[in-house]
Parts: C-alpha cells; sequence; structure tokens
C-alpha cells in the first residue's frame, strides 16, 4: 500500500488574528474546551489557587503590580487555548511571570524567579529565614528552566507574539479624579481592581472599563445591602466611617448601575460594568466556599510603599484576606448575601448581552472553538500570526 507523496509532505498551513479581548461567551466556550472533565467549580478553584500562586511569588521578586496582573491575565488566556490537564499550572504560572516580566520591562532570570517560588512550594528548604541553596538539586532547577522556557514560547502563541499590554490601575487614578473620589474611596477601589485580575473579565474588557467596574462592585460591596437602590445616604450601613465615603459609594451606584451620558464619556455601558461586577461576586463567593484551613495565597501588599511579614499575614481577621484577596470582605458579606445581592443585579438588569467589548467586530467572534486553537503548540505546520486582519483590495 502506498501513500500519495503530495498529501505526505504538505504540512498544514493556519493564520491567526491577534484579538485583545474575547467576548464572554467566546471565552466561555474555550474554557469548556480546555476544561475537559474538570467541573466549572474545579477550575475556578484551579484558577485562584493558579492566580494565588502568581501573587505570591510575583511579591517575593518584587515585581510591582502592574506585572503580576498581567500574568494571571496570560494564565487565564493560555488555558484557552491549552487544555489544563496537559500543564502544570507552577511551571505555565511561572512561565506568564517571566513574560509578563518582560511586557513590563521589569526583567528577572527564568532561574530568578524559580528560587523564588521553591520556599513557598518546599517550605522545607528554607533554613534560619533564607532558602538552603546547599540543599537544592542543580539539575532539577535546569529541568524547569527549561520547561518554563519552552511553555514561553506557547503564552507568546496566546498572544500572537504582540507584545503590546495595558493595566487599569492607572485608569483608576484619573477616573476617581474626574469623579472627585475621596482618597479613601479610590483605595477601596484600588484593592477590588487588584482581584479583577484573578477574574476571566480583563479577557473580555479593556483597562478603563475594569476600572469602571472595580469603582462599581466596590461601592455595592461597601454599602452592606443585598438592595442597594432601597438606600439613600443617611439610612446606608458603611463599613467605612467616613460620611464622605458613604455619600460617594451612594453616588457611584447611582451613575454607574444606570445608563446615562456617562457610557458615551468613558466608552463603556451598563451592561458591561454589570458584567464585572457579577465576575467579582463569584470571585468572592468562590473564596467563601473554600474550607478554612485552605490557602490560596499570603496577603500581598498592593503598593510598594506596604510590606507583608508572616506576622501580618497569619493574622488577619477577613476569611478573603487570608485566602490572599486584596479585598477584605466586611463580615456582612456571606456566601448567601453575595448571592441575594447577584439575583438583585439580575432583576435589575436581566440581559448582559450588549456589553461592549473593544476589539470584537458584528461577524467576527469566535463560530468554530476547533478552528480558534488549532495549530497552537504544534512544529508540523505554519502559522501565520497577524496583528491586524488582512485587508483584501478589490
Amino acid at each position: 500500500m502506498t501513500s500519495d507523496p503530495s498529501s505526505s509532505q504538505a504540512s498544514p498551513s493556519h493564520i491567526k488574528v491577534f484579538r485583545p479581548y474575547l467576548s464572554p461567551s467566546e471565552v466561555e466556550r474555550l474554557s469548556a474546551k480546555q476544561r475537559g472533565k474538570l467541573s466549572v467549580s474545579r477550575e475556578e478553584k484551579a484558577r485562584q489557587q493558579a492566580c494565588g500562586f502568581i501573587d505570591a511569588v510575583g511579591v517575593r521578586c518584587g515585581f510591582p503590580r502592574r506585572t503580576i496582573a498581567t500574568a494571571q491575565t496570560l494564565y487565564m488566556r493560555f488555558h484557552l487555548f491549552f487544555p489544563y490537564k496537559d500543564f502544570s499550572y507552577i511551571e505555565v504560572s511561572l512561565s506568564t511571570l517571566y513574560v509578563s516580566s518582560k511586557l513590563h520591562d521589569t526583567l528577572k532570570k527564568p532561574r530568578e524567579i524559580i528560587l523564588a517560588s521553591l520556599p513557598l512550594r518546599f517550605p522545607h528548604l528554607v533554613k534560619k529565614g533564607a532558602l538552603d541553596m546547599n540543599s537544592l538539586d542543580p539539575a532539577m532547577l535546569e529541568g524547569e528552566r527549561r520547561r518554563v522556557l519552552s511553555i514561553e514560547r506557547l503564552v507568546l502563541e496566546s498572544l500572537c507574539f504582540k507584545f503590546g499590554v495595558a493595566v487599569g490601575f492607572g485608569d483608576i487614578i484619573s477616573c476617581g479624579k474626574r469623579l472627585n473620589l475621596p482618597k479613601e474611596v479610590v483605595e477601596v477601589v484600588w484593592r477590588v481592581s487588584v482581584d479583577c485580575y484573578r477574574t476571566p473579565a480583563p479577557l473580555s474588557f479593556p483597562p478603563h472599563i475594569i476600572a469602571l467596574g472595580s469603582m462599581y462592585t466596590a461601592a455595592l460591596l461597601s454599602l452592606e445591602s443585598t438592595s442597594p437602590s432601597l438606600l439613600d445616604s443617611s439610612s446606608a450601613s458603611i463599613s467605612n466611617p467616613s460620611a464622605a465615603a458613604a455619600v460617594e459609594y451612594r453616588r457611584l451606584v447611582d451613575l454607574l448601575g444606570n445608563s446615562g451620558d456617562w457610557e458615551t464619556e468613558y466608552s463603556a455601558t451598563a451592561a458591561s460594568i454589570d458584567h464585572i461586577a457579577h465576575s467579582l461576586l463569584d470571585l468572592y463567593m468562590t473564596v467563601l466556599s473554600l474550607p478554612s484551613d485552605t490557602s490560596i495565597s499570603a496577603p500581598s501588599p498592593i503598593s510598594p510603599r506596604e510590606t507583608s511579614s508572616p506576622a501580618q499575614n497569619s493574622t488577619t481577621s477577613s476569611t478573603s484576606g487570608e485566602l490572599g484577596t486584596a479585598y477584605h470582605l466586611p463580615p456582612y458579606w456571606t456566601a448567601q448575601t453575595l448571592t441575594e445581592l447577584k439575583i438583585w443585579l439580575r432583576i435589575r438588569r436581566p440581559s448582559t448581552t450588549t456589553a461592549w467589548v473593544e476589539g470584537v467586530v458584528p461577524g467576527t467572534q469566535v463560530t468554530d472553538v476547533d478552528s480558534e486553537i488549532q495549530g497552537l503548540g504544534n512544529n508540523d505546520g505554519t502559522i501565520r500570526f497577524l496583528w491586524e486582519p488582512e485587508q483584501v483590495e478589490v
């Protein structure tokens, strides 16, 4: 039996066009393809474990918050195209940290990132407060370094080798100034936005919408009510004792929770803000549902002026703080009350399908999941990575 020479010699060719943002429905379809036999809840817990690990290693490396947030988003984007079962979350996390350090010009060598992760993975190697280098196997370190570098190429393929990156922390400051928010409110919003990068929302929305969604969610959580529309500024139960903060949280809910001229001014929609709020509430519900003895990561400083010591990490009064979220949920919020808040949001705006997504033009959404991931990670064909769709002249 002979084979056709032309068919055996021909190599497949693929074209991948870079898309900075995918619609939430596309993210869900691609995630369903890669999660395999994992349930949605187990996938979410695995995602939070990886994001917590990235956070902890990034802090030990001295990376700024923008580098850590980008690495967390890169991890989630990676698993839209590559299955969970084929990769160790530790090696993928270290690779995304390495790529993110390049993107933000905060470069560290793979070996340095690996060494920073070892005390978290192997606490018995720490002696007298420092890593015992004599107990390390050089062959093990070199093998892990090679695996991290091999995954780096796959991370870059998921980005179509597009080395542009934007993180929304600066937008929080600029939006806070435009809205005349007090410093204490902006600080709460900042903490919520740090947690937002542990959700899939940054895969679908640009930084300025992430900033606005974090503002809206911070206001909802600070009002400590499952029906914020029934509150007024004088009756709202606010975790922050400042009366000025109470007024500002109420104003943010009224502004960002309703359609209006602000949507044109900020190039956003109330539906997209709602979607980000749901993503954050899902995150906090996941954190609260974990066993009390589970630790995703130690709480990390969210600004260079803060420090994180073992004593501080072990004396956190909030459950969410113990599990590594930057925003510490007030005691009012439980899985039950968060669910009631989500129901209120759904009743108030039943559909979020009109959420605005930059870079997604009608007619360009993913219709065939297999074609979107075909060819990635393989060496038996040719892939052309395009940053913009080709223009065909007529």
